[in-house]
């Protein structure tokens, strides 16, 4: 739990400058130039590398199997992860949370976790509940306004209500920004013109069905007064009703982090032509290339907060009436992938060390209150940090992130630097681009202020 790394270019918060980090009994004490270790310290030799704090990966879905995903994660520079919670049915929201706490702890993880409450009962959620869910240790809520085929798409006054118990809670509340009454009108309509396939599903789902979900989203959190986090943004619309909100009178009444994922910024649909079409489906779906420009703008120009993998272990059926075949199934893999990919694609096209940091780290850490524990590198902070060689080239393989999923969308792409030192709390996770073994020791984690 004692480690010295010494002569990297350290991200820490005031800007990047060359020197050592210390870190004590799990927690950095010093980030400065000349320090020395105890002599129980490991020591590890950054010159040439740039060191990062631990990956904070905002967007996963990882109960299905957490050991698996966790190795996935540590192997990309993700300490730790910020999960979803799978609610079984009629079980309320907290009692998932404290599941989920309890899976994390009997079957292992290698880096640390947190927990956002899924509600898959949006319409029937209490006050009480709500308030539960706080006391159980979840880092927010979860209202999704999709999905009225699985029985979990929210009202207009279930998000209302929702949103004004959380705010009472202090909880922020994350929403899933698709226009579920409109999809369900595509899906039939396609059905019934016998539309099937990857095409199919993403043109039931389009940039309009997301753009009318996140200005509806933002005016009812300015109604509640409610913090929320607008996960997996895609569309050039909803970057354009960000930032009018953020700028209009409601802004301080209703404050808002955005996430983007990493699939929204490097894949485009044409991938739905292609032989791996199934490997791609995600909702929202992959988007033209305008709506990728429009993404990547706002990775560069601040208004996204956040970059996520919406990493799913399981995937989930598609819509029978649009299914291309037997098994058709969306959700992505991408925990291991998000940090390496984003900082090769980021650096290539300009983007600060630090912006990239903040993107990868700082801005989840802080969106769902665990910073400073978390996302930086500074006295006090926890000894999670990462060593990345900016100038190796490698090529992702099928292998190269094994979560167990079956699948690698990330397979066969060129990458610029590559991770080769990890730990969480000072613990190696990996030395020399490998798992360093040992026991899986993450912990649980509660945001700053939780009961």
């Amino acid at each position: 739990m004692d480690l010295l790394v010494t002569g990297g270019l350290v991200v820490a918060p005031e800007g990047p400058r060359r020197c050592d980090v210390l870190v004590e009994g799990g927690v950095v004490t010093e980030v400065g130039a000349g320090l020395r270790a105890p002599t129980s310290a490991e020591v590890v030799d950054a010159a040439g590398c740039v060191v990062l704090p631990g990956g904070v990966d905002p967007h996963c879905h990882l109960v299905q199997d957490i050991p698996a995903a966790s190795r996935a994660a540590a192997l990309g520079g993700t300490t730790t992860a910020l999960s979803f919670t799978l609610p079984e049915a009629g079980e309320p929201p907290a009692e998932a949370v404290r599941r989920a706490h309890d899976l994390s702890a009997d079957e292992g993880s290698l880096i640390d976790l947190g927990f956002h409450a899924s509600c898959y009962r949006p319409n029937a959620l209490t006050a009480a509940e709500v308030a539960d869910v706080a006391s159980a240790g979840a880092d927010a809520i979860k209202i999704f306004m999709a999905y009225g085929e699985l029985g979990i798409m929210a009202s207009g006054d279930g998000l209302f209500r929702a949103m004004s118990y959380a705010a009472g809670c202090g909880l922020p509340v994350q929403v899933h920004c698709e226009d579920g009454e409109v999809i369900e009108a595509l899906v039939e309509q396609a059905g019934e013109a016998g539309r099937r396939g990857a095409r199919a599903f993403a043109a039931s789902r389009p940039p309009v069905t997301e753009d009318l979900s996140v200005e509806r989203t933002l005016a009812v959190a300015a109604l509640a007064g409610a913090r929320c986090y607008l996960p997996h943004l895609s569309t050039a619309g909803a970057m354009a009703r960000l930032r009018a909100h953020r700028s209009g009178p409601h802004a301080r009444r209703a404050p808002v982090a955005a996430e983007v994922c990493l699939h929204h910024v490097l894949i485009d649909d044409r991938e739905y032509d292609g032989a791996r079409a199934g490997d791609f489906l995600v909702a929202p779906p992959l988007r033209a290339a305008e709506h990728l420009d429009a993404v990547r703008t706002a990775l560069s120009d601040g208004t996204v907060d956040a970059v996520g993998s919406d990493h799913s272990q399981d995937r989930t059926p598609v819509d029978a009436r649009i299914a291309g075949g037997p098994g058709a199934a969306y959700g992505i893999a991408g925990i291991g992938a998000r940090l390496p990919l984003l900082l090769s694609w980021g650096r290539r096209h300009g983007i600060s060390l630090e912006r990239l940091c903040h993107l990868l780290a700082t801005g989840p850490a802080r969106a769902f209150g665990y910073a400073p524990r978390k996302g930086v590198l500074a006295p006090g902070s926890d000894g999670d940090l990462v060593v990345w060689d900016p100038e190796v080239a490698w090529t992702v393989q099928e292998t190269s992130f094994p979560d167990g999923t079956g699948t690698a969308p990330y397979a066969g792409r060129s990458v610029t630097g590559a991770v080769r030192f990890v730990s969480c709390r000072g613990r190696a996770l990996v030395r020399d681009g490998s798992l360093a073994g040992g026991h899986p020791a993450g912990s649980v984690l509660r945001p700053n202020g939780a009961p």
